[in-house]
């Protein structure tokens, strides 16, 4: 059986103590308190969503939030560079920009290019966001339809796929939980049966209607 894939994590600062934590690399400058800022909590839960699909999978964390949820597209772009230079064999990236800045667009490529696979999380509301919407990205949703270990097939314009964004009042839910725990089960496919086995089996698909009778295929 192939080894558990290192996945680079564009987020927050990740904790030393992080369960898969192989190394963190701060692509920005910290803020002092950043240990127990928003952005720190947003990338702990990022990670332990992805490692809730995928538990023998190692992180390398590139911190790109200084302490609050905000950063420019040349850190995002920095960070992607750097996370295509690595072994990581998937990209995740939690966040959207308005605007594919150049630099951003030539980060996303160089992934890309490495073959590498790149998850990022997509609204299921507004303008598109990047680097979502750049054109070879897994843009992920939330679906309301998924367990944490389940996936859809959206086939959306601004999402392909989605995946469970957690439980109503929780913490951290949405977009982002959804594609963490989408990346969790790339990583776990990577090391079973293999991507093609597992992108030809959603658990739904079709775009997520809800009614009366809640969430149901379209």
């Amino acid at each position: 059986m192939p080894p558990a894939p290192l996945i680079a994590l564009i987020d927050g600062p990740l904790p030393a103590s992080t369960p898969g934590l192989y190394i963190r690399a701060d692509v920005c400058t910290l803020h002092p308190r950043a240990a127990e800022s928003p952005a720190a909590l947003h990338a702990s839960h990022m990670a332990a969503a992805i490692r809730a699909n995928a538990p023998a999978a190692r992180l390398l964390g590139f911190s790109i939030f200084p302490g609050r949820l905000a950063t420019s597209a040349a850190t995002v772009a920095d960070a992607l560079h750097r996370a295509a230079e690595s072994e990581a064999a998937i990209v995740h990236c939690s966040f959207g920009h308005a605007s594919a800045s150049p630099a951003l667009a030539e980060g996303v490529a160089a992934v890309l290019h490495t073959g590498k696979l790149l998850v990022a999380s997509a609204p299921a509301r507004g303008t598109p966001v990047y680097p979502a919407a750049c054109e070879g990205v897994l843009a992920v949703q939330g679906d309301a339809r998924c367990s944490p270990g389940q996936w859809s097939l959206l086939n959306l314009p601004g999402a392909r796929y989605g995946a469970c964004p957690g439980n109503p009042g929780a913490v951290v839910r949405g977009a982002s939980l959804a594609a963490a725990h989408f990346t969790g089960l790339l990583a776990r496919a990577c090391a079973q049966d293999g991507l093609e086995s597992m992108l030809q089996t959603p658990a739904f698909t079709g775009r997520e209607r809800i009614g009366a009778g809640g969430p149901r295929a379209a």
